[in-house]
């Protein structure tokens, strides 16, 4: 779907509070639906996750079912993107029968930036890592920094995901020229609206680890000789509880991200359906 010859740079600024508010709205006013569309991938999720957890020893197995784990995460934000971008009001499938070509561009964008991020992260450690060794009191500040630079890159090309789920033909490249000025106001945004959930999420955690765990280690030299891989397979069922819990709790700040970049993503390129377009010209 083409709906347009896209702006050479953004159309309008992008308002933080407002369009954290619209997305916090858009969520909390389609519950129902949110609920319905997040079933099917949550399902699929959780069984990646109770596979993924005796397989944590083997690097081939654990990789193949972490890019795995992005086919259910796919199978809603795409479904989500195209809810607030075309004022859908039913439900879209996000049933794995509904996987489609729009699906494996949007799994493949994701791969892209997230070989990106993880890119500029082993780049950027170097230099943080080289002037740490003169100067270690510097290394928790600069690793911040490069965290922020590097949300900041991806929130440049992160316009790259709205389009691809409502099939628009949009390059990397055109994301970052409508995001020109408009990068720290996304990283703000996305700030706004999952940092809450993330301290909820390390409360819940830090109950998990102190409630359901067991071979915590109580002393210096048990922390020296820990083992993480034993430690999570040895509490398989603890870890899978947990990580329902931490995937049923993600919905809600994942739905919020997708909506933000949606109408971030229409407001920044002057984006319209191609069906109101018809429709004016009728």
């Amino acid at each position: 779907m083409v709906s347009q010859i896209p702006p050479e740079q953004a159309v309008h600024d992008i308002p933080v509070k407002t369009v954290s508010g619209l997305a916090i709205k858009t969520v909390m006013g389609n519950l129902p639906a949110l609920i319905q569309m997040a079933l099917f991938p949550f399902l699929l999720s959780a069984l990646i996750t109770a596979l993924s957890i005796p397989s944590l020893g083997n690097p081939l197995s654990s990789w193949i079912l972490s890019i795995l784990a992005y086919v259910p995460h796919t199978l809603f934000a795409v479904a989500w993107h195209r809810r607030t971008l075309l004022d859908l009001q039913a439900p879209e499938s996000t049933s794995i029968t509904s996987w489609n070509r729009v699906h494996w561009q949007f799994l493949l964008k994701i791969i892209i930036l997230l070989a990106i991020f993880y890119g500029m992260g082993m780049i950027g450690s170097l230099p943080v890592l080289t002037i740490g060794t003169a100067i270690p009191s510097l290394v928790p500040f600069l690793f911040l920094g490069l965290m922020i630079v590097m949300l900041y890159v991806i929130a440049r090309l992160s316009f790259i995901l709205p389009a691809t789920a409502v099939g628009e033909k949009y390059s990397l490249d055109t994301s970052w020229k409508h995001t020109d000025k408009q990068g720290w106001r996304i990283v703000a945004a996305f700030l706004l609206l999952t940092i809450p959930f993330g301290l909820f999420m390390l409360l819940i955690a830090m109950f998990a680890f102190g409630s359901l765990f067991t071979g915590m280690p109580t002393t210096p030299e048990e922390a020296t000789n820990f083992n993480i891989l034993h430690f999570i397979q040895n509490n398989g069922p603890a870890f899978f509880f947990l990580q329902l819990i931490i995937l049923v709790v993600t919905y809600l700040p994942t739905a919020a991200v997708i909506s933000m970049l949606s109408v971030a993503f229409k407001g920044c390129t002057g984006w319209v359906p191609e069906q109101t377009e018809e429709k004016e010209n009728n």
